[in-house]
């Protein structure tokens, strides 16, 4: 049997989901050594940052957006680039 990197990714939890093709033919085509690297990041960075991995596993859209609040009203995008029409 050969190695399947996609699935041990995901039994490891470091993707999970649906993505974009593209996206899975490329974890798909991660070697074994790859796939080692990656799964090992997640579980140090989990022991590392315990409070932030916890939270973030149950992160399914940013809190704005649960308030039914307009994206770009809560972005600053235009200030910092210049776009916007502040009068400074």
């Amino acid at each position: 049997m050969s190695f399947n990197s996609l699935e041990a990714l995901r039994s490891a939890g470091v993707i999970g989901g649906t993505m974009a093709p593209a996206l899975e033919e490329f974890y798909g085509s991660l070697t074994e050594e790859e796939t080692t690297v990656l799964i090992s990041t997640k579980n140090r960075l989990a022991a590392i940052l315990p409070d932030v991995v916890a939270h973030s596993q149950e992160w399914s859209s940013p809190e704005s957006s649960k308030e039914g609040w307009d994206a770009a009203m809560l972005c600053a995008c235009g200030v910092w680039s210049g776009s916007g029409h502040a009068q400074n």
